[in-house]
């Protein structure tokens, strides 16, 4: 997903004050709509009787039972969906955008149990012939045990459905619901945004399920791990188009209830996680990428902006992006389109559903009469953000969200060498020192910062996932992949991902996973030395947050490390296997000689070479390892007089390194 958008801190205080007054509002509104909920929470629509997902808030202790639980039981596994939803884009009676939906989930019991959890969150399902929530078949001549009864647990978001038997070890079943929701501008889940053309309000039905808001679409198995195939059908108004991640198989005419409306079925999708699926009903338009191309590529979005040509940048890179990241990975594209579209109101900066990447307007859209070139870098950096994700975050995927930093990290890293063979001659790899690496130096110096990766038992609830979006996980990821790949060499680096795309396809990895595919490559490779295992270099770096000031006195030779704080009396709370202490990689080198490498493995050494009583010296050249340098008094005035008498001399990226590392350890 790419990032969102921030606004400073003054217009806070003022949206702040705003707010409050709406605040009482709402929660006088909610207690009248509340009142009304609980009215109307068995209900007739259609002729068909409905029951509201909502139950009371448990206010027993904690249980032990699987249902109080946020992770899903390993007793089940899904193999594909069939799902229908029929967005309404106008209001109904009560003034709700709603939608229906029919869905079947078909999955494999690899545990004997009597219970089926699947995520449901604000759905309201219509009772089955036998007064149950959903119906369940066996497949293959199995019977299915007949369910008990079905409840919520609105805390944990899981429709519960409790069986007289048990499910069979190695017997599929299928799983049958059928409920609405509402379409609301939460910009979550399901949902729809709004825009005005030629006076006209329209309304769009798009969806945003990262992290956690598939559930509120459909029922599923709602976990990055579980990965099925998706059947998708769209129902939608005439004069409207529908977009799903797989290619449109066909669009018909059909009646329900003596209102006509238009059927698109889409081919079934890749095996992937449920957060990677999207839909779109809109009257947008497109451009498309000529026939001749060996990927459709389309690009979507209000007619006006379309017609108005502020798509055709995005169209103009999309394919030798493409091109790019497959010649790197060395790996095929493994879907036949890859459709890009910019709604009116969407949270993010853009989200990496597979085949159907959903973007912000101001992330996709270039206007070359009044776009800057800050806007073109913008939307060049997102788009190559999310088509590297394609492989690296869907093809292979997180196995739980505490890894999130590899699927964002990575996707942050490889947007820049994406970008800068799409636009060579902006040199935009050397901004990711700016935009990533400093970016993260500020979070991190901070003792409210966390390691890249957590432990999974402490990323749970919905909450604590949404909580690692930030900066740590995208640009410190970043950073810390940019260091591997200088000490293994881009070639090494590369060779290691393809190894692990191929290995991992359609499957979930642990980040250790990535580690040992490029061990392989470096045991394989007599000109990579390294001090000690990938493993042990590297969990020092993703397991401990912060990152280390490396202090050189060119008068000893001496080199020193220390776990840098912007307020270096804060105290530690988080403790470390690790003591924060770090395998540094320190590249240097001495009054414009060539760079030379050296490890510091400890918390304190002495390297006779680093000794000069004339030279400047200056380490982390080009700022590819992740830590501060500090100098003794006479190296920093032998670096002065060198900027000042001949700054080319030191590398570019060295010189806002030399400001940056100067002003943060001064502070």
């Amino acid at each position: 997903m790419g990032k969102g958008f921030y606004i400073s801190k003054p217009l806070g205080f003022v949206l702040f004050g705003l707010g409050a007054g709406a605040v009482l509002t709402i929660f006088a509104l909610s207690v009248v709509y509340a009142q009304e909920k609980r009215k109307n929470e068995v209900n007739a629509r259609d002729g068909t009787r409905i029951v509201t997902t909502a139950a009371p808030h448990r206010t027993s202790a904690p249980s032990n039972e699987a249902w109080d639980k946020y992770r899903l039981p390993d007793a089940l596994l899904p193999e594909y969906y069939n799902v229908t939803l029929w967005p309404r884009l106008v209001p109904d009676e009560q003034g709700m955008y709603i939608f229906t939906g029919k869905s079947g989930v078909v999955f494999t019991c690899v545990k004997e149990t009597n219970l089926i959890l699947i995520h449901s969150n604000e759905l309201n399902f219509t009772l089955t012939s036998e007064m149950h929530h959903a119906k369940l078949t066996g497949l293959g001549g199995t019977s299915a045990p007949a369910i008990v009864k079905t409840w919520f647990q609105t805390q944990t978001q899981f429709m519960v459905i409790q069986l007289k038997g048990k499910l069979q070890v190695g017997k599929s079943y299928w799983l049958y619901t059928e409920f609405h929701g509402e379409l609301s501008d939460n910009l979550g889940g399901f949902y729809r945004s709004e825009y005005t053309e030629n006076g006209v309000k329209k309304v769009v039905a798009t969806t945003q399920m990262q992290p956690t808001a598939a559930r509120n679409a459909f029922p599923c198995f709602d976990e990055p791990s579980m990965k099925a195939v998706f059947r998708l059908t769209l129902l939608h108004p005439p004069g409207t188009v529908a977009l799903s991640n797989g290619m449109e198989l066909g669009t018909k005419s059909i009646t329900i209830d003596n209102q006509e409306v238009l059927q698109t079925r889409f081919e079934p999708t890749e095996k992937m996680s449920t957060y990677l699926l999207a839909f779109v009903v809109s009257e947008f338009t497109n451009i498309r990428s000529p026939p001749e191309a060996n990927i459709l590529i389309r690009i979507w979005g209000r007619r006006e902006a379309i017609e108005s040509c502020q798509g055709d940048y995005a169209l103009n890179v999309t394919f030798p992006i493409l091109k790019y990241l497959e010649n790197y990975y060395n790996t095929t594209y493994p879907l036949s389109k890859s459709d890009q579209i910019a709604l009116p109101d969407f949270a993010a900066g853009a989200m990496e559903n597979w085949g159907l990447v959903t973007y912000r307007e101001l992330s996709l859209f270039y206007d070359p009469k009044v776009s800057s070139n800050e806007d073109k870098e913008w939307v060049v950096t997102v788009i190559t953000h999310e088509l590297a994700h394609m492989w690296f975050g869907n093809l292979v995927t997180m196995r739980w969200w505490n890894d999130l930093w590899l699927n964002e990290g990575f996707a942050s890293y490889v947007s820049y060498l994406a970008a800068d063979y799409v636009e060579p001659t902006w040199n935009i790899k050397d901004l990711m020192v700016q935009q990533q690496v400093q970016r993260a130096f500020v979070v991190d110096a901070l003792v409210s910062s966390h390691p890249l990766s957590s432990r999974e038992h402490e990323v749970i609830t919905p909450d604590q996932i949404d909580q690692l979006f930030d900066t740590i996980t995208y640009s410190k990821g970043a950073a810390i992949l940019r260091m591997l790949s200088e000490f293994l060499t881009e070639s090494v680096f590369a060779n290691g991902l393809h190894n692990y795309l191929h290995e991992y396809a359609y499957s979930n990895t642990v980040y250790t996973d990535l580690w040992k595919k490029l061990q392989e490559v470096v045991d394989a490779d007599s000109s990579i030395q390294l001090p000690a295992s990938i493993n042990e270099i590297m969990n020092r770096w993703i397991l401990q947050m912060g990152f280390p000031v490396v202090t050189i006195d060119t008068r000893t030779g001496s080199i020193t490390q220390q776990h840098f704080l912007i307020h270096p009396e804060a105290v530690v709370d988080k403790p470390s296997d690790y003591n924060y202490e770090w395998f540094v990689p320190i590249t240097w080198m001495k009054s414009g000689s060539n760079m030379r490498q050296h490890w510091l493995l400890t918390k304190t050494a002495s390297y006779e070479p680093m000794k000069t009583d004339t030279d400047w010296l200056l380490a982390n050249l080009n700022v590819t390892g992740y830590y501060r340098v500090n100098y003794d008094p006479q190296n920093w005035e032998r670096l002065l007089t060198q900027l000042n008498s001949d700054h080319k001399v030191i590398p570019v990226l060295n010189r806002g390194q030399i400001i940056d590392d100067a002003f943060n350890l001064a502070r």
